[in-house]
């Protein structure tokens, strides 16, 4: 049955493999249902319509960022036999208006049935209404927005049930969210090791309106602006029996939680989402934009998009003794024969994690975890199901800087971007994950396990001189077994490229900074600041000639090896995140490498969004071949028949 369920999978697709050269590698998860493969990795939950059904089920998402900038419109399948939602493949939407991710969209139907859209233009929103057949919107209007103290960071609308609407924004009290001067001015923590701002908060604007179709609106402050930090986001409405509550996610992922008095528009004290030991629930990743799916009394819930992934908190329509509202864990929005999905800007590394022959994947993301993939087809043929997040120390991974751990301050202290590469480290015959990641720590988790049962110790630090090994930040190593040493790069505190050796499972010794055959380091980066770094260093014999190259994969601003020529960013005729392929030229004890190339793909440069690539090579796809599967910014893991390949 289990052989029979994949033979149909692939058939549906129109596939007899899940992986096609220049493609997105398939889910091949059991009855073609996996995690959904959100498009973009910045963007919003627009809102709940019901065009395929009585209920509010079908869904709208947008897309901010370069790569997946866009409206998605997804029908509703089913529940799954969790009640989790399961969705279509999504349909694009056109924009009435010149799209350039700036616009933040909310999608509302009213309760005669119509659906509009609306979205935010500085000091004024403007709107259209949707025909559901044809999938277009009509003529922009606009409203302009009075009252507000300052811009807002989030908005939202519901409608009331006396056909009135709701008009709220989230509001930022008056601080600085970085002084925004250019490296090295920019001041990060003080010498006590605080930041040196105040970390901004929050709270709600609005004012209630009695039709869209209104010229202005003057705003009022509707609760102080302490509610949380940095941010609201999104504005969801439920009911429950007579009583009203308004749901907003927040940045770092909390939920928030407010009664509603519909007649007047007043807000209540703030509660929050909690689980059922009435813990504050903390969205998986940054941002948590809000939304209320709701199918039926008992199949209803939260919903939240962030960077890496969209998630469903079942509604237990209970309260805690403080006054949160109670949810089920979140569990990932499901999706009919989707991508494999990871997140956002993912990276992957190719092994055999379970010891039953066959090359799985293991892959960091943005959000900070570790994903394992198992492959349950073949080598030639390989079939990922959906992952599942590694443990170490019976904890999941789940590395988050925190306050003081980003170098770009406490703004990001959701953005983990582990960087994992797979090898035995101690010679012990079981793969180990050593990393990288956005603390500039770099780690060990080591196998304690068995071959076909692995078992991750809790991370632990490499040495350098006695002293934790410290390099630039985002940056996933280079290591390989060459003779009877381990080699190890990185990019260090020059943003260079450097070659360390291994003395143990712990320490390392300095091996120096890595050459071009012009005796020239390899530098990284033409700016400073946040913008070190972020290299995804794969040591592999490319070119098959018994020596260890250099495959990179780049921001799309990098300047590999030089600030004058390097690439990606003076790559032709456009600058993208991409893969270079630097030759070993010298030995693999003594390396120098031939100054980078741009792999391409049927003769065109590799042109990977502008974020973040990560690329692994591995005998994995038809041929016995040297393959390339590259993580890329959107979550997804592109496949490339080596054939297909030129530099």
């Amino acid at each position: 049955m289990f052989s029979i369920t994949f033979a149909f999978q692939a058939n549906a697709q129109g596939n007899t493999s899940m992986l096609q050269s220049g493609e997105p590698v398939k889910n091949s998860t059991p009855g073609g249902v996996g995690r959904l493969a959100l498009p973009f990795y910045n963007g919003y939950l627009a809102g709940f319509v019901a065009i395929s059904g009585k209920e509010r089920t079908d869904l709208f998402l947008q897309g901010t960022d370069g790569h997946g900038r866009g409206l998605y419109f997804y029908t509703f399948r089913k529940l799954s036999a969790a009640g989790v939602p399961v969705y279509s493949h999504p349909r694009k939407i056109t924009m009435p208006f010149t799209d350039k991710g700036n616009n933040r969209t909310v999608m509302l139907q009213a309760a005669n049935g119509k659906i509009y859209g609306i979205w935010s233009f500085g000091k004024t929103l403007k709107w259209a209404q949707f025909n559901p057949s044809t999938y277009t919107f009509s003529g922009l209007k606009t409203i302009k927005i009075a009252g507000l103290p300052r811009g807002y960071s989030d908005y939202g609308i519901v409608q009331l049930k006396n056909g009135k609407y709701l008009l709220l924004f989230s509001v930022r009290e008056e601080g600085i969210f970085s002084n925004g001067k250019p490296f090295p001015a920019k001041i990060m923590y003080t010498p006590e090791g605080f930041w040196p701002y105040e970390i901004a908060r929050a709270g709600i604007y609005g004012a209630m309106i009695d039709e869209l179709n209104t010229s202005q609106v003057v705003v009022k402050q509707f609760t102080k602006l302490n509610q949380a930090y940095y941010s609201l986001e999104g504005f969801a409405l439920y009911r429950q029996g007579s009583k009203s509550f308004l749901i907003s996610g927040s940045r770092l992922g909390n939920i928030l939680v407010y009664d509603l008095n519909e007649n007047n528009g007043a807000i209540g004290e703030r509660k929050y989402a909690a689980d059922s030991e009435n813990i504050l629930l903390r969205n998986p990743n940054v941002h948590a934009y809000a939304g209320y799916f709701y199918h039926s009394p008992g199949n209803q819930g939260l919903v939240t998009v962030g960077e890496g992934g969209i998630y469903y908190y079942r509604n237990t329509e209970k309260f805690s003794k403080t006054g949160n509202l109670i949810f089920r864990e979140s569990q990932p929005l499901l999706q009919e024969k989707p991508d494999l999905y990871g997140g956002s800007l993912v990276v992957p590394a190719i092994a055999d994690w379970d010891g039953d022959g066959k090359l799985d994947m293991i892959s960091g993301n943005s959000m900070g975890f570790i994903f394992f993939y198992k492959n349950t087809g073949t080598n030639a043929d390989p079939q990922y199901v959906d992952p599942e997040p590694l443990k170490a120390g019976d904890k999941v991974i789940h590395v988050q800087p925190g306050y003081r751990e980003d170098i770009q301050g406490p703004g990001e202290a959701r953005w983990g971007y582990t960087c994992p590469t797979v090898i035995d480290w101690n010679g012990d015959g079981l793969p180990d994950i050593l990393t990288g990641d956005s603390r500039g720590k770099f780690m060990v988790y080591l196998n304690k396990g068995t071959k076909t049962q692995p078992v991750l110790e809790p991370e632990h630090p490499l040495y350098l001189n006695g002293m934790d090994m410290y390099g630039t930040w985002r940056v996933k190593p280079g290591v390989a077994k060459i003779g009877n040493r381990m080699a190890y790069v990185i990019m260090d505190r020059d943003d260079e490229f450097h070659l360390y050796w291994q003395l143990d499972k712990y320490n390392l010794e300095d091996g120096g900074k890595l050459k071009l055959t012009t005796n020239q380091t390899i530098h990284g980066n033409y700016y400073g600041g946040g913008t070190v770094g972020r290299a995804k260093i794969e040591l592999v014999d490319w070119d098959e000639d018994g020596k260890m190259d250099l495959l990179i994969g780049t921001y799309g601003k990098q300047s590999i090896p030089d600030t004058i020529t390097g690439l990606p960013l003076h790559m032709k005729p456009k600058r993208a995140s991409t893969v270079l392929f630097l030759k070993n030229a010298g030995t693999d004890e003594r390396p120098v490498y031939e100054y980078p190339k741009v792999l391409k793909f049927k003769g065109e440069n590799l042109s990977l969004g502008g974020h973040s690539c990560a690329p692994v090579a591995a005998r994995i796809g038809p041929g016995n071949r040297l393959n390339l599967i590259a993580g890329i910014e959107t979550g997804a893991y592109m496949f490339y028949d080596r054939k297909d390949l030129s530099w």
